[in-house]
Parts: structure tokens; C-alpha cells; sequence
């Protein structure tokens, strides 16, 4: 249940509204702000907000529908009546990539991938800011942790049915911080990298690394996770942050053949890609079948894909490195 902040006559204003909104007027500002530097057209800008928002708040409705049809009397309501129900942050995400597509392809910006970058910068503070939210309504938590009773490991939320207090992880303030650090990584890439030898569009695949790596491990740790329909329990943002880290590996590696041409030592790199996936992979079923060893099988995970990271970066540093003796 969300904690009320303000009632005027019949409205009914809540914290976790309020916290959403100034994440969503971080996100756009830092947005603006960050693409205007860099040059880009200011109409772009100016239509990118608005459109980013219509289009991430009625997809992130349709795939909360998707998942949790049963919150909802029908899709019409759904996507009709905002005074309930929930949104998630995918269609977020799918709202403004759609937004800088269109504005794309109308030649309205003038770079996709420039764009994408100045969002993905934007939508890190945004959600550092927005997963705060979840300190006003018990969403966005996991298990219950014995002994522990301190931010920011844990936080107490009520138990609808017996109404005792539980200590459950407190995954929101986890994902906070994890995205802060994010964000500052990104901000550093961002202002130290000399203008015209960073290609538009790495920043978005950094971030993409970054984060989906970080939510393969801790969506697995909330107990109100979205999955897919046809089986109930494969959560689609861990399938989505799989997909992140596989793209970023992908798109790197590509360059860094087309830069040095194929070595046959390039192999070790995928051989121990493919291991530090099958190893996060593996601790997934093994903590969803062993909850009793989740502090052992998030570790390990957790370890997996910041080796996940460490690898893909190292394979962008060598494309990078040619690239730019190229450039010379």
C-alpha cells in the first residue's frame, strides 16, 4: 500500500508518485542538458521528452498488463485508467528507443546513436533517483534476512496477511545504489572522452552491459519479479539483461575483428564468455532450488558478471585502441 502525502478533497497524492515524478524531471533535464552540449538539435530535444514519456508510460502499462492481467479488469482499462495498477520499466526503456527511432527516421536528430547515448546518461540518474520510490509501498523487495535490520541491506514492510513486520532485503535501495555508480561510471566516460574519437552509440552499449548485468542478478531477488505467461517463473527483465550483456559482447567483438582482423586467440575470449555465462546461468537454478545458499549462489553469480563486464570492456579497449591508430 502506498504512504499518502497529500489529500486535496477527493485527489489522493502519494509519496512514491512524487518520488517517480522528480526522477522522470532528473532524467529529462540531465537529458537536455547533455544533448544540447553535444550539439544536437534542439527541436529533437524538445520533442523527445514529451514522446519518450507518452510512449514509456503506455508501454510500461501494456507489459505490466502482460504480466499481472489479473490487476487489471481488462487491457482497455489498462491503458485508460491510470489511478491503479502498476508500470514496468522495460516499456520505459522501450519508449524512448522507440522515441529516438522516430525521431530518426523523420530527420528530426540527426544521430540514433548520439541520442541513445544522451538518454541512456539521462535514465541512469533517473532510475537512481526513481527506485527510491519503493520506500513508500512494499514493491521491489526480497527475502526475508534474520538478523539483520539495517539500510541498506534490509527494510521493514508489513505482511498484509498476519500484519507482522518483516525484514526483507531491500533490493530497491541496492538497485539505487548500483545505478548511481553506473551513472557516475558513465558520466566519467562521458566528459573525459575527447570529442570526435568516441563513437556515439558505446556509451548505450556501456550502459546496457552495466545494467543488465546488474538486474540478471538482482531481479532474481525480488519476490515480485514480472514473468513471461507461458511459464510463470523466467523473469523477462533477467531474459532482457541476458540479451544486453549478449548484444554489448556482440557488437564489440565485430569491431575488434573488423579493426585487427581474426586471431585465432580471439576464441579464448568468446570460450570464456560463454563460461561466465553458463556459470551465472547455473547459480540462477541453483539458488532457485537451494534458497538456504543464496548469499554463496548470488556471490558466485554476482562474480560471473562483473567478469562479464571486466571481458566485454577489455574486448571494446582492443577494437578502440586500433580504431583510433587508424584515426591518427
Amino acid at each position: 500500500m502506498d504512504r499518502i502525502a497529500f489529500i486535496y478533497g477527493e485527489i489522493f497524492i502519494y509519496w512514491s508518485s512524487i518520488v517517480l515524478t522528480l526522477a522522470a524531471a532528473c532524467a529529462a533535464c540531465l537529458f537536455l542538458a547533455v544533448y544540447l552540449k553535444k550539439g544536437g538539435n534542439g527541436a529533437a530535444g524538445a520533442l523527445a521528452v514529451p514522446m519518450s514519456m507518452l510512449l514509456g508510460i503506455v508501454l510500461a502499462r501494456l507489459i505490466h498488463w502482460y504480466c499481472r492481467a489479473d490487476s487489471y479488469v481488462s487491457l482497455t482499462t489498462a491503458l485508460t485508467d491510470y489511478s491503479s495498477g502498476g508500470y514496468a520499466l522495460m516499456g520505459v526503456f522501450a519508449g524512448c528507443a522507440l522515441t529516438a527511432v522516430l525521431l530518426r527516421l523523420l530527420r528530426v536528430s540527426r544521430s540514433l546513436p548520439e541520442m541513445l547515448d544522451c538518454m541512456c546518461l539521462g535514465g541512469a540518474a533517473g532510475i537512481a533517483v526513481g527506485r527510491l520510490a519503493c520506500f513508500f509501498n512494499a514493491a521491489d523487495r526480497g527475502q526475508i534476512l534474520e538478523g539483520m535490520t539495517e539500510l541498506p541491506w534490509v527494510y521493514p514492510v508489513v505482511n498484509t496477511v498476519s500484519g507482522a513486520m518483516e525484514y526483507r532485503l531491500a533490493t530497491f535501495v541496492i538497485q539505487a545504489m548500483v545505478t548511481a555508480v553506473i551513472f557516475l561510471g558513465l558520466a566519467i566516460f562521458f566528459l573525459t572522452g575527447r570529442e570526435g574519437k568516441r563513437r556515439d552509440g558505446d556509451l548505450t552499449l556501456i550502459f546496457l552491459l552495466c545494467y543488465g548485468a546488474s538486474q540478471v542478478v538482482l531481479d532474481s531477488t525480488r519476490y515480485d519479479s514480472l514473468f513471461f505467461r507461458s511459464n510463470g517463473f523466467v523473469s523477462i527483465v533477467q531474459v532482457l539483461g541476458a540479451l544486453a550483456i549478449g548484444l554489448a559482447c556482440v557488437v564489440f567483438s565485430v569491431r575488434l575483428v573488423k579493426a585487427r582482423g581474426f586471431k585465432a586467440w580471439y576464441i579464448a575470449l568468446w570460450v570464456l564468455f560463454a563460461a561466465l555465462v553458463g556459470g551465472a546461468g547455473y547459480m540462477e537454478y541453483h539458488v532457485q532450488r537451494h534458497g538456504d545458499q543464496a548469499v554463496f549462489a548470488y556471490s558466485v553469480m554476482s562474480g560471473c558478471l562483473v567478469g562479464l563486464i571486466a571481458l566485454v570492456l577489455i574486448i571494446r579497449a582492443l577494437a578502440v585502441s586500433k580504431e583510433k591508430a587508424w584515426s591518427k
